[in-house]
């Protein structure tokens, strides 16, 4: 159960990112298509962040301390992200069941269509782009707020 729990943590996480990005607009001193092309290009993921409700923060525990990830917008508005944590066990020749689960409980990917359309927690930090709105799912019930950070890739 944990490791489904896991799963489906790692999932609600990335799709809160997208959706994010899906309804995004910075400010009304910003057009849309302005906005949008901010999006357009690559971006390799920095970190993730639980703030908890004692005050103290971690890494998003579906990720770990050292999570990966790419996410990238196309200017024919579709995207792609990906968010996996390298420090998940090794796998024996032929992998275990054991092992199969758990590459799963450390990714976490989606592929589809965006748009930009409406306001969202998200903000732009010099070559930064950071997602953060405070926690709303009542499976962490411990977690106050989370933010994602990603960085353009040149």
């Amino acid at each position: 159960m944990n490791k489904l729990f896991a799963l489906l943590t790692g999932i609600l996480v990335i799709s809160a990112v997208l959706a994010a990005a899906r309804y995004s607009i910075s400010g009304p001193s910003q057009n849309s298509a302005s906005v949008r092309s901010r999006f357009l290009g690559t971006w390799k993921l920095v970190s993730t962040e639980d703030k908890l409700k004692d005050g103290t923060v971690r890494p998003h525990q579906g990720f770990g301390p050292h999570g990966t990830g790419y996410l990238m917008y196309e200017p024919d508005g579709h995207m792609c992200a990906v968010m996996t944590n390298p420090d998940r066990p090794r796998w024996d020749a032929p992998p275990t069941a054991a092992q199969k689960v758990a590459a799963m409980d450390g990714l976490a990917a989606y592929c589809g269509r965006f748009e930009i359309d409406e306001p969202r927690a998200y903000r732009f930090e010099g070559n930064r782009l950071i997602f953060s709105s405070q926690a709303t799912r009542e499976d962490k019930p411990d977690v106050v707020r989370w933010s994602v950070v990603w960085e353009k890739v040149r």
